[in-house]
């Protein structure tokens, strides 16, 4: 008697007659290791197929006879499966869509990371840009953003402020010992020196 109960018990855990294993064995063949193989040869991909069909087949059966109990005609059971699964699907979340949020902000957080790293080197907001464009074609899998930056702002110096060029808001005549006048003053200083 306990013998037939167990062949009904293994006979409903395996879908069909021909599929079910016997009590105690799992698909890995004992390994503990669920990410390989069963004895039977199938991969990951063909198991989950597997499994999700008849996941598929089941929850159909169970909303249908639930349907029958409720007295819909097979008709109005196929229409309530249909929208209870477009109902399902609809409360799914979208991806896609997530996923693509995820990437753009991720992208805006590197630019604003990538932007605070420019200007604590002293690179001007409106150099910003521009600065941002040229390092970015320098970055690639051996060189991360910081090392791009150093190396661009090095070759040029002039977008860090670094003494390349002076700007001067005062007028002409406050101006006398700035820029190019400065070697002007001395040169005349020194003609001056020359002639006593």
């Amino acid at each position: 008697m306990k013998n037939k109960f167990m062949n009904l018990h293994i006979f409903e855990e395996g879908g069909n007659g021909g599929e079910g294993k016997p009590a105690g064995q799992s698909g890995n063949s004992g390994n503990g290791n669920g990410s390989q193989s069963g004895s039977a040869g199938y991969t990951f991909e063909q198991a989950e197929e597997i499994a999700n069909n008849r996941a598929e087949k089941a929850s159909r059966a169970a909303l249908a006879s639930f349907y029958r109990q409720q007295g819909l005609s097979e008709e109005q059971i196929t229409t309530a499966i249909a929208d209870f699964k477009a109902k399902q699907k609809a409360q799914q979340p979208d991806v896609d869509a997530i996923t693509k949020e995820r990437d753009t902000a991720r992208k805006e957080l590197q630019e604003m990371k990538n932007e605070k790293i420019l200007t604590s080197k002293g690179v001007k907001a409106d150099d910003l840009d521009y600065v941002m464009f040229k390092v970015n074609k320098l970055v690639d899998d051996k060189t991360d953003f910081t090392k791009a930056a150093e190396k661009f702002l090095k070759e040029n110096p002039k977008y860090t402020g670094a003494g390349t060029y002076r700007v001067s808001t005062s007028t002409r005549s406050d101006n006398q010992d700035t820029g190019g006048n400065v070697n002007m003053n001395i040169n005349d200083r020194i003609r001056a020196a020359a002639r006593k």
